[in-house]
């Protein structure tokens, strides 16, 4: 049986004979994983089905009026967060500096980026202090797990 590391998750998983190919776990996160990237990708490329999700969407907006406005409504902090988010986007399409120092509540994440195991490796590191622009002279440093036979430094 072919084992192989989850795209979404990075866990091991069995290839099913049957999708030799496969990519994803079955793990239900994996799979919704797994569909937002195939729907990502047929919006890039198929202009038909970009029509026709953008028809459904037009139709359901339409059959659901207000939908947004009591959704906001309902949920203030959700509001007030995407605006200052809004915000921070306009800010950096002007070309100006973000407002804050930290641009990395703006910048999309891996959600399940906690639950990846740690890979020893050589890292990038970009420092982020005094300026948030990413395009700094990053260090190149060797990162490695340590073991029970590793000594720990004490001061």
């Amino acid at each position: 049986m072919k084992r192989r590391k989850c795209k979404h998750c990075g866990r091991s998983f069995v290839v099913t004979s049957r999708h030799p190919d496969q990519t994803h776990c079955s793990q239900k996160g994996c799979q919704r994983a797994r569909k937002n990237d195939w729907q990502r990708r047929k919006l890039a490329s198929d202009e038909d089905y970009r029509i026709n999700q953008a028809n459904c969407q037009a139709t359901w907006a339409a059959q659901h009026p207000g939908y947004w406005k009591q959704y906001r409504e309902k949920n203030p902090e959700y509001t007030q967060r995407n605006r200052e988010k809004q915000r921070e986007r306009n800010r950096i399409a002007r070309g100006q500096p973000p407002a804050s120092p930290m641009i990395s509540s703006v910048a999309k994440r891996d959600p399940n980026h906690q639950e990846k195991p740690f890979i020893a490796g050589y890292y990038k590191l970009i420092p982020v202090a005094h300026t948030p622009v990413a395009n700094m002279a990053p260090l190149l440093v060797r990162i490695h797990a340590a073991t029970h036979s590793d000594h720990v430094l004490q001061n």
